[in-house]
């Protein structure tokens, strides 16, 4: 009975499982159960058999004496013939015996029953029986309790872990939704390849650019990669080999159906805490129209300057050919009037503003020149020598003294530009120096940079002067002494060599002008510098 009744998993199959054990155990033929309202400290009737169909128990446990003690000692009443009637549907309703259900501490209800089937009193074993019984009903309706409690609690708990899993899945779809917006909205092109350099993920940037390629390298390929890093398939396969990043920057990128695009590629592992290298990652940087502007600035900025070269020039020439005008006319009124002694020194004057046109015009020449000419590498240290050598006689006469200081060791580098630049360089040092005055040509290499520095012993340089020395006929020489293009020359002469030329006062005193231009990497030796006057 007791297995029969713990297998039993809802209220009212136990409720009606334990009155028909009742009813069958003590041949009645009606009975009830009633469950204990702890609120109401009540009896309310919860299933009935025969006669006590209906029954109000509210008044029960009161008229059938069943006493706390009774509750505590688990032991049934037996009310006499007529103690305690109770009115039913079908009449009054005799209760005979009442059985309490009491758990582990508190009333969970009561059975009652009627008379047995042939009007007889339940004995004193009848009562150990339903003792016993209402033991084995708390039992079962306990582990009822119990497994409903769990059940009820795990329920509860599976709920909110079903709640807190669909927010946690809502949270990350709308991440997920996120991020695949952020990569597709990102104006730069982003591809993940796996391992194999097969493209799992591209946002629409890298679409428009790659839109067929399934692998990295078959669409670096349409690129000019090759020109900018001969060994790029070796570099973009350490991205996964050896974890390093790699970059390539000013790439032409052929598209089907548009024009070239222009290109940056930046390439880096991707990396999982478990897997270590599962892949990687490209960036891709269109920078089409970057470059189109700034081709567009530069020819801008050549066409500016070529007109203002143009003006500085027709300035220049006009001035001489001005007085060449009027001395020509003077020379006409001369020899008409019959005045020819005069004639000669007009001419003279007409011979020197031609010169200077001449000088002007070849100078020009020189400085469109500058971007061309064939050159071959020549030892720096030579290089230097031979304008420093070219410089001697005249600088023997205006009483200056040209000192060469550079390491005998620097690395070859071509010559034309250098030397016309150094040369010129040293020109104006000497000018500049006063008699008995010091002019130093040193070469020197510091992190793969070649750095010659041309110092004078002059009177240095102004603020004013030095915001415009490098512009075209500016000078401050005396009037036919310069047309104002060396230094614009020799600053384009070094900047063809991917260098600079900048000026600057010395705190001794006289100004320098540095030349910086760079060299192949680890080709500047570290050397002792040594003197040599010339």
């Amino acid at each position: 009975m007791a297995a029969r009744l713990a297998r039993l998993d809802d209220p009212e199959g136990l409720q009606q499982a334990a009155l028909e054990t009742a009813l069958e155990a003590f041949r009645c033929s009606s009975g009830a159960v009633c469950l204990w309202d702890a609120q109401g400290r009540r009896l309310r009737l919860a299933r009935a058999v025969g006669r006590a169909a209906g029954a109000e128990v509210s008044g029960l446990a009161e008229a059938a004496g069943v006493t706390s003690a009774d509750v505590d000692g688990r032991e049934p009443a037996l009310p006499g013939p007529g103690e305690v009637t109770l009115e039913a549907a079908a009449g009054p309703w005799a209760v005979r015996a009442v059985i309490p259900v009491v758990g582990s501490t508190d009333l969970l209800g009561v059975l009652a029953l009627g008379a047995p089937a042939k009007g007889e009193a339940y004995s004193e074993t009848d009562r150990a029986l339903m003792a016993a019984l209402g033991q084995v009903v708390a039992m079962a309706a306990e582990t009822y309790l119990v497994h409903s409690r769990f059940r009820s609690e795990m329920q509860h708990r599976m709920d909110e872990t079903v709640a807190e899993l669909n927010r946690a899945s809502a949270e990350l779809a709308r991440v997920k939704t996120f991020d695949e917006e952020l990569f597709q909205s990102l104006p730069v092109g982003i591809v993940v390849f796996d391992p194999r350099f097969h493209i799992i993920f591209r946002n629409a940037a890298a679409e428009r650019l790659w839109p067929e390629d399934r692998n990295v390298f078959d669409a670096a390929r349409r690129s000019d990669v090759a020109r900018v890093d001969a060994d790029w398939e070796v570099g973009l396969r350490e991205v996964v080999d050896m974890r390093r990043p790699w970059l390539a920057a000013g790439l032409r990128l052929e598209r089907a159906g548009a024009e070239p695009a222009r290109v940056n590629l930046a390439s880096s592992p991707l990396l999982s805490q478990r897997q270590g290298v599962v892949g990687g990652v490209l960036v891709i940087e269109d920078v089409t129209q970057r470059v189109k502007m700034q081709e567009r600035l530069e020819v801008s900025e050549r066409l500016a300057g070529v007109g203002r070269l143009a003006a500085m020039v027709a300035h220049e020439i006009n001035n001489p050919l001005d007085g060449i005008t009027r001395l020509v006319n003077l020379s006409a009124r001369a020899i008409d009037g019959g005045d020819t002694e005069r004639v000669p020194g007009y001419l003279e004057y007409v011979g020197k503003g031609l010169a200077r046109i001449g000088t002007i015009v070849r100078e020009l020449l020189d400085f469109s020149r500058s971007a061309s000419g064939t050159v071959e590498p020549m030892p720096i240290r030579d290089i230097l020598a031979e304008a420093v050598h070219t410089m001697t006689p005249a600088a023997d006469e205006a009483g200056v003294t040209v000192a060469l200081d550079c390491a005998p060791d620097l690395p070859p580098l071509r010559s034309g530009h250098l030397y016309h630049a150094v040369l010129n360089l040293v020109k104006n040092a000497v000018e500049a120096s006063p008699r008995g005055g010091r002019v130093r040509v040193g070469a020197r290499c510091t992190d793969d940079t070649l750095v010659i520095e041309v110092a004078d012993s002059g009177p240095g340089l102004p603020a004013d002067v030095l915001a415009h020395l490098f512009e075209p006929f500016y000078s401050r020489k005396a009037l036919g002494k310069g047309t104002g293009l060396g230094l614009v020359i020799s600053r384009d002469l070094v900047a063809k060599q991917g260098g600079s030329l900048t000026a600057a006062n010395r705190d001794a005193g006289g100004a320098v002008f540095t030349v910086r231009v760079p060299l192949a990497p680890g080709s500047g030796p570290a050397a002792m510098p040594e003197t040599k006057e010339g």
